[in-house]
């Protein structure tokens, strides 16, 4: 039986570069996408505030939910570049007794776009990440889509590692169950049948995906090229195991993976 031949990250970012000028060429005009961002972290809200102004998707609606913080002059100021670049901008303020669950849930609720994305405020997203998804979503006919967990940072470490195995969560290009939750992005009508994201504190990415599932919804898997799923030292939602992340480790980089792809130059 013959071994699997795995890529190297350079040939994937190749054959993504190539089969996204194809696809890109198909789109005039983009349906309007609702961005949700729901955030504790003022430090971590401006680093993902430069981020969506690098994206490649023309125009947006951006809807941040922050909870128990005030946007600082910096936040103000970013803003006005991401609303002088097209990007509508609605700030929202939560108490911090609200769960993340309600936070996401009241800003799909008032989300105006045919689509809507939800985005983490710590994780690493590429310049095309909003534009391959939303122009993957229209040409899957799917109820949403999302990226594999191919590429992982893993602060403690200050290592990324590129994860590719022929089954489980680092799979790409497959109809599947799971996507990874900083990428969700779901047509808004299944979202809400969904019930969005639920109320609860933690798993809310769960909620939505088996919501969508459960009502005979499709969802898409693509490549993990183009974002890096952060795993930081400070406290998340759920405890950490970071040696699962170091499974199928295919290749690795000290520090955050430098390339275009990822917006992280070289």
């Amino acid at each position: 039986m013959s071994e699997k031949i795995v890529i190297s990250a350079d040939q994937e970012f190749s054959t993504i570069a190539s089969e996204r000028d194809s696809r890109r060429a198909q789109f005039i005009t983009y349906p309007k996408l609702s961005v949700l961002i729901s955030t504790a972290r003022p430090s971590d809200l401006l680093a993902i505030l430069y981020q969506l102004e690098a994206q490649t998707l023309p125009a947006f609606e951006l809807i941040l939910g922050l909870h128990d913080f005030e946007l600082s002059r910096a936040h103000r100021s970013q803003i006005k570049v991401l609303e002088k670049r097209n990007i509508n901008v609605l700030t929202e303020f939560f108490d911090k007794s609200l769960t993340l669950g309600k936070i996401l849930t009241s800003l799909g609720k008032i989300s105006s776009g045919e689509f809507i994305a939800k985005m983490d405020d710590d994780d690493i997203y590429g310049p095309h990440h909003l534009s391959d998804l939303l122009e993957l979503i229209v040409i899957k006919n799917a109820d949403a889509v999302g990226r594999a967990m191919n590429f992982v940072y893993i602060e403690a470490l200050d290592l990324t590692v590129r994860r590719v195995t022929s089954q489980g969560i680092s799979m790409a290009n497959v109809w599947a169950d799971w996507v990874c939750g900083g990428t969700i992005l779901a047509k808004r009508s299944s979202a809400e049948s969904a019930g969005w994201f639920g109320e609860g504190k933690s798993a809310v990415d769960t909620f939505i995906l088996q919501g969508i599932k459960t009502n005979g919804g499709k969802i898409w898997r693509t490549y993990g090229a183009g974002y890096i799923y952060r795993r930081s030292i400070a406290a998340q939602t759920y405890a950490t195991n970071y040696s699962k992340y170091l499974r199928a480790n295919a290749e690795q980089r000290v520090g955050i993976w430098p390339h275009e792809e990822f917006g992280t130059g070289r």
